[in-house]
């Protein structure tokens, strides 16, 4: 799809004279990329309560999982954005309901364009699902890259484990065809090298952990936006968070199971500890293991367990 600059530049070749009037229509739908906010994590990683903690601030305003990568842009997206909340059974609120902010529809840029108006932030919560996690990873990126390249990310993660009995329980209680223990734990590696891609090229990502999260690391993302996030805490509540163990993933997937738990938490250690040499250039077939950063060794490690598995 073409970006809106693109389509302005291709119409004007043709008609110059339609300049002064195609200006005035666009004027309305360009966002700058610095005002985006986005909240990316795998299915089940604690995307949902940390779009509602951000969205307790009355500088943000983030939409949950329209899918902006997929979206074929036509003027009815809160038609359809609102239709899918609703047979979701979601009650309106930020996360779930795009306002009518126009007479008629209008497609999405319209609608961020138009809340940027009204809020510091906007985006949206993206979700990666277990199937066709490499594609939608690489899609993210590209997208992000050319429409939202200044803008802010954080990346949910929580416990591999507590990720991987989450979505099959959840997929099982809805009736659903569950994914295979293989694939869920192989799209929270995904997630994890899209993590580290965002992170060396992209200037504004950051990382949470749903194990980590209180006061303190939202108090670190008020002053990194730049927001009131004082209600924030209270969207977390340690009761209510289910956890799982090892014992209860089948032999089968256990050995895979617990390369991916250690992975993470190497990534959480290193998060903990600065991200230490991000940009240093590391060539992942150098056969000398001391050769490689911390980080630059993680990317390797994932990238050897998604290729075999």
């Amino acid at each position: 799809m073409l970006s809106t600059p693109q389509r302005l530049w291709q119409v004007l070749k043709s008609n110059p004279q339609r300049e002064e009037s195609l200006l005035t229509e666009t004027a309305d739908i360009a966002v700058p990329d610095d005002r985006g906010l986005f909240v990316i994590g795998a299915a089940r990683s604690g995307t949902t309560v940390f779009q509602n903690a951000l969205n307790s601030s009355p500088e943000i305003f983030l939409l949950g999982e329209p899918a902006l990568q997929d979206d074929p842009g036509t003027p009815d997206f809160a038609a359809r954005y609102n239709a899918m909340h609703r047979s979701w059974g979601n009650q309106e609120n930020k996360s779930s309901f795009c306002p009518p902010l126009f007479d008629q529809d209008a497609p999405w840029h319209h609608y961020l364009a138009r809340l940027a108006r009204h809020y510091r932030y906007v985006g949206s919560k993206i979700v990666v699902n277990p199937h066709e996690a490499a594609r939608t990873c690489q899609q993210l990126f590209e997208f992000h890259c050319r429409y939202f390249y200044r803008s802010h990310y954080v990346f949910t993660f929580r416990n591999p484990i507590d990720v991987l009995m989450s979505t099959r329980g959840l997929a099982e209680l809805n009736g659903d065809e569950a994914a295979g223990y293989d694939t869920v734990l192989k799209s929270f590696l995904q997630v994890m090298a899209l993590y580290i891609r965002f992170l060396r090229n992209l200037p504004s990502v950051r990382a949470v952990f749903h194990e980590d999260l209180g006061e303190a690391v939202l108090r670190d993302t008020d002053a990194w936006l730049g927001v009131d996030l004082g209600e924030a805490a209270g969207y977390y509540d340690n009761a209510r968070v289910r956890r799982y163990s090892l014992e209860q993933v089948p032999e089968h997937a256990r050995a895979l199971a617990e390369e991916v738990i250690a992975a993470y938490e190497e990534l959480r250690g290193q998060v903990a500890g600065g991200m230490r040499l991000v940009q240093l250039e590391q060539n992942s077939n150098h056969i000398d293991p001391a050769h490689f950063t911390p980080l630059g060794n993680l990317h390797r490690r994932i990238e050897g367990l998604l290729a075999a598995s």
